[in-house]
């Protein structure tokens, strides 16, 4: 006696199975959720929570890896909006204290437009209020990458002694001139800057007793 054929037409069985089956076009969806999930459960179970910060801010402040360089990396990324579309992003690298180097920063400024609105703006300038003693203007270093529909994503880039952050963190307002655009550095802003800051601080300098 030969087995049903559950895939013939008005099958009671085969009516059930086909109501169970997945659609094909939503198994590309439900992928996604799984890798998304356990990619997320995964960081959940292997990393800690960092600990409240004294300074008070939005932005985004991680720390990591960077496979390139071979050495731990500290990035900032700022939500809040400069004005005239411009964002505010800062990474370093940690140093071997060993070495005595002068850690280094880059304070970055991000502008996305669909099409490159600084390309011929060379000069970036770092003006604070309240401290006239210091400030900065100097070349930078220009890049673009393809953003997210049809965006253009330039990057403005200029590198800082921990000194000059220092001096730049003190202030409580802070201008940054980017070609003809002028901005200003809220403290929201100086205060994720302030942070860093903390971050990258050399260790202090031991004596040793002859």
């Amino acid at each position: 006696m030969s087995a049903p054929d559950i895939s013939s037409p008005g099958n009671p069985r085969a009516e059930r199975i086909r109501d169970k089956m997945i659609p094909l076009k939503r198994i590309p969806l439900l992928v996604s959720l799984s890798l998304f999930f356990t990619a997320t459960g995964y960081a959940q179970k292997f990393c800690t929570a960092a600990p409240p910060s004294p300074y008070k801010h939005n932005a985004l402040i991680v720390t990591s890896y960077d496979q390139r360089a071979r050495r731990m990396k500290t990035t900032l990324e700022h939500p809040n909006d400069l004005g005239d579309g411009l964002h505010l992003a800062a990474s370093f690298y940690y140093t071997d204290p060993r070495l005595r180097t002068p850690p280094t920063i880059d304070i970055i400024i991000v502008a996305a437009s669909k099409h490159p609105r600084f390309r011929d703006a060379h000069d970036l300038s770092l003006m604070p209020e309240g401290n006239s003693g210091w400030a900065f203007s100097g070349p930078a270093q220009y890049s673009t990458d393809d953003g997210p529909r049809g965006m253009k994503l330039e990057r403005t880039k200029v590198t800082l002694t921990y000194a000059d952050l220092l001096n730049l963190t003190r202030a409580r307002r802070v201008r940054v001139r980017l070609g003809a655009t002028e901005v200003e550095l809220t403290n929201n802003h100086l205060e994720s800057l302030r942070e860093v800051a903390s971050l990258m601080a050399p260790p202090p300098v031991r004596l040793v007793r002859r």
